[in-house]
């Protein structure tokens, strides 16, 4: 975690700093295992407790952002904020676990004994799995014993997405990230394209002016300020457009996938509780069958005694 956290004493900012105090605690306590979470209480108590009386608004404000920085990273990027803490906490035992594994590997070598090497934290992959398949392309059916998970169908910052479990993986964060980035940014664009529009007539209006007061002729090739504008502000709007009908297109087909998962999922509820009728109906006839049994006459004549 970088960055102080500020409660400030007076101001407007009282308020939000107490909440996030708050928030970081309960959020801390909520997703981190004990030991973790005791350190992580200990860090935030002691960055309130030093930066205090702290009363710039400015730092304040850089302060209130990266406290919310980390209260997200606790929600998507747990195993990050794991991994940071642990460092913080314990480096030399981090070191000693460490050197531990790879003595545990060499021994292992050594004997031919596969012992699993402990995996601490996760480095929050940026990139997909090595054998992950694309979504779009279907999805695999459950593990033998196992039930169908349904999808739920997620929009985040209108970047369509199919959760599977929670929390989600760190790659996927950082694609909804980025796409959003890039959204702001085209849209962002826009907007400065459509003030700069009148200003580029106005300089059309102007070289037109210079061209008649010294005798100047015009171009030929139609290229003005105005139609550079223009031509760039198209530009933007039709890659804004060509990516939104992306991700309809895309919205669409998980759309078609999540409905088709829920069907197989139905299909999958209604044989097992077929099966577990047919099972039901097979013990109540063999037990109906073992009760006339009992009940008829042997061939003596006599009714024979369980």
């Amino acid at each position: 975690m970088h960055g102080p956290f500020i409660p400030s004493k007076s101001g407007v900012h009282k308020a939000a700093c107490l909440a996030l105090f708050r928030a970081l605690l309960r959020r801390g306590r909520n997703t981190l295992p004990p030991e973790p979470s005791n350190h992580f209480q200990q860090h935030v108590n002691e960055a309130f407790r030093t930066n205090a009386k702290i009363q710039n608004q400015k730092a304040i404000r850089v302060a209130l952002t990266a406290g919310y920085g980390v209260l997200d990273d606790l929600a998507t990027h747990k195993l990050h904020v794991l991994k940071q803490l642990a460092e913080a906490a314990a480096p030399k035992k981090v070191t000693q676990l460490q050197s531990d594994r790879r003595r545990a590997s060499d021994g292992s070598s050594e004997q031919g004994s596969s012992h699993p090497k402990p995996q601490l934290f996760d480095k929050g992959r940026r990139s997909p799995h090595p054998a992950a398949k694309p979504v779009l392309d279907g999805l695999p059916p459950p593990l033998p014993g196992h039930r169908r998970r349904v999808p739920t169908m997620i929009n985040a910052n209108h970047i369509p997405f199919l959760r599977f479990k929670k929390p989600q993986s760190p790659f996927l964060s950082h694609m909804i990230r980025k796409k959003t980035e890039e959204r702001e940014k085209r849209i962002a664009r826009t907007q400065r394209l459509e003030k700069l529009l009148p200003l580029a007539e106005d300089e059309d209006r102007w070289d037109d002016i210079v061209r008649k007061i010294h005798g100047i002729s015009s171009k030929d090739d139609g290229t003005t300020w105005a139609w550079a504008t223009e031509e760039a502000l198209m530009h933007v709007r039709r890659v804004h457009k060509d990516n939104t009908m992306r991700r309809m297109h895309i919205a669409q087909r998980m759309f078609d996938i999540m409905d088709g998962e829920r069907k197989l999922a139905e299909r999958e509820k209604l044989e097992r509780r077929d099966r577990r009728h047919q099972a039901y109906k097979a013990r109540r006839k063999s037990l109906q069958e073992a009760t006339l049994a009992a009940e008829q006459p042997s061939a003596d004549g006599h009714t024979p005694i369980a």
